[in-house]
């Protein structure tokens, strides 16, 4: 039975919004006042928001499944490319096991890859089930919850306001500052900007220095539903561009003791106990032998190379090794079959020379697409790769050089969700 996959019209949203409510039942509530809200806010985004799009997959003129396709850019590694994202992917109840999400992911890649992107990713709903289609594991990420005080109290809040509507371009610059500066991140859509404003449940507070905003928290607040003086900070987003703006905003925080039982706080950033006073988690709970609680942790956000030459292009338009070398890379790709093969790369003092077939080789590596793209975008280690068996290397000589030739800036990390 052939299949067709198109752009999902005002007329096919409620059908999809049928699929995605019972796909998704412990955060969708099945009512017909929510539906029919989840329509018009689906159709509305459809209709006027360029970074984003729905599409759905059809057999008979039946809707089978949708998703969500966004597309965005992203730091790699101090230059920019065009990446996309893919979200509620919803297939009916009735049709699964019939490879309609198989199809809705092979398409998204297509697409994307059209429109010029060199990465796709997504949020799984089973990380083993997109590992097999290429996806790489990126930085896990981090939950802290942690006491207000543990937060190290600056010498003052000079500086930090209430920031509003108003202040829209004043964040943003911030925002991309940041971004600039950190490989992984990805620039704000203007409705993603938006979102932070319109939510009723946010409270955004911005340090502002030298006339421009160099740092803000935007954070909402968790109920206790047994004790209304018992809640807690959740922090969605935390942004700074130098210390200062970091000490004057863990100032607030740290001022907030009285009025916040804890502050929850994700974060693909490793070494938070370097900043608070006390990163433990008030379980009490112990590592053998004496290790104590800290957070909880989980795999997330993957990454998918679609288009090769580019991203190696990109990886090494900024390389700081200098190293000469010659390599012939096996990549296997199951999923994508003309990107299941060989690529040689040789190196000049550090500058790509090119990625064509070369006489003399030095090495030669083979590893899994989904591997290959967690160690392009710095989500893993070369020597973890082949101490796991997963990546395997014809001179064992050459395991420091290529170590030093694929990391670069470390991992990278990303706080836009989709």
């Amino acid at each position: 039975m052939k299949s067709m996959l198109r752009k999902l019209t005002k007329e096919d949203m409620p059908l999809y919004v049928d699929i995605v409510i019972n796909a998704y039942p412990g955060v969708m509530e099945n009512t017909l006042e929510a539906k029919n809200g989840l329509i018009n806010k689906l159709t509305e985004i459809q209709e006027k928001d360029d970074s984003i799009n729905f599409y759905g997959l059809f057999r008979d003129n039946t809707l089978l499944g949708g998703m969500r396709i966004h597309y965005y850019r992203m730091n790699f590694y101090s230059s920019f490319i065009e990446v996309g994202g893919l979200g509620l992917v919803a297939v009916d109840l009735l049709h699964k096991k019939e490879k309609v999400a198989k199809e809705l992911v092979e398409f998204y890649i297509q697409h994307i890859k059209q429109r010029g992107s060199s990465l796709a990713l997504l949020y799984p709903f089973r990380p083993q089930f997109y590992k097999k289609m290429g996806f790489g594991y990126g930085t896990k990420m981090n939950e802290y919850i942690i006491k207000p005080h543990s937060f190290p109290a600056g010498t003052d809040k000079k500086g930090l306001f209430f920031a509003d509507l108003s202040h829209k371009r004043l964040i943003k610059d911030c925002y991309e500052r940041k971004v600039r500066s950190q490989h992984g991140m990805i620039s704000k859509t203007e409705s993603e900007l938006d979102l932070m404003f319109r939510n009723p449940n946010h409270r955004l507070i911005g340090f502002m220095h030298n006339k421009k905003v160099e740092g803000y928290l935007l954070f909402t607040v968790k109920r206790d539903p047994s004790n209304f003086l018992k809640n807690d900070l959740v922090v969605k987003e935390l942004v700074y561009e130098n210390p200062l703006a970091l000490s004057k905003l863990s100032s607030f925080i740290n001022s907030q003791a009285d009025q916040f039982n804890n502050v929850i706080l994700q974060t693909q950033d490793n070494y938070l106990e370097y900043f608070v006073c006390d990163p433990t988690n008030g379980t009490g709970n112990l590592i053998p032998s004496v290790y104590h609680e800290t957070n909880k942790s989980g795999t997330g956000l993957m990454y998918r190379i679609i288009d090769i030459e580019n991203v190696i292009k990109h990886y090494f338009m900024n390389n700081t090794q200098k190293l000469s070398i010659t390599v012939k890379i096996n990549i296997v790709d199951t999923f994508l079959m003309e990107q299941n093969r060989s690529i040689i790369l040789t190196l000049n003092e550090g500058e790509l020379v090119t990625c064509v077939d070369n006489e003399r080789i030095d090495v030669e590596i083979e590893l899994d697409i989904s591997d290959f793209s967690s160690l392009l975008v710095g989500a893993c280690q070369f020597k973890k790769l082949y101490e796991f068996g997963k990546l395997k290397i014809s001179n064992i000589e050459y395991m420091d050089t290529l170590e030093s030739l694929f990391f670069q800036q470390g991992a990278p990390i990303c706080i836009t969700a989709f």
